[in-house]
Parts: C-alpha cells; structure tokens; sequence
C-alpha cells in the first residue's frame, strides 16, 4: 500500500512539474522533476522494474544539466 501511495504521489509530482514549467519557472520545476523521479526510483527498485528506473535516473541527469545551464547563463549576466 505504501509503495503504491508512492507510485501515486510520485506521478503528481512529475506532473506537477510541468504546470510550474509552463509557467516559467523553470529551476522550481526541475527540481520538483527531480524529486518525483527519485520516488520513481524508489518504486521501481520495490516493484523490480529496471527499464524505469533507467528511464527516471536519465531524466535527473538531464534536470542536473538543467541546473547547472540555468546556473551557468545567470552567473555570466
């Protein structure tokens, strides 16, 4: 029941992410991205299902690229 609750509330979070990303606020989303797939992580490792967990360790990669971008472009205005 946990798991599943996690499941759940990770999902919201992901989608959560793209309603503040469409609103222009990008570093909030992504690190909101970020922590939703580390639930999916979570999951993934208790349900015994390695294409997702592949899948959501790619995208936190992408988001920490995201970071360090968002950074780098305020730190050389």
């Amino acid at each position: 029941m946990i798991m599943e609750w996690l499941g759940w509330i990770s999902t919201v979070l992901v989608l959560i992410g793209f309603i503040v990303n469409a609103r222009q606020h990008h570093m909030a989303a992504i690190v909101i991205w970020i922590i939703g797939d580390i639930g999916w992580i979570i999951y993934d490792i208790a349900i015994d299902n390695m294409s997702h967990l592949a899948l959501s360790a790619m995208i936190i990669m992408i988001n920490m690229y995201g970071i360090r971008k968002i950074r780098k472009n305020k730190t050389s205005k």
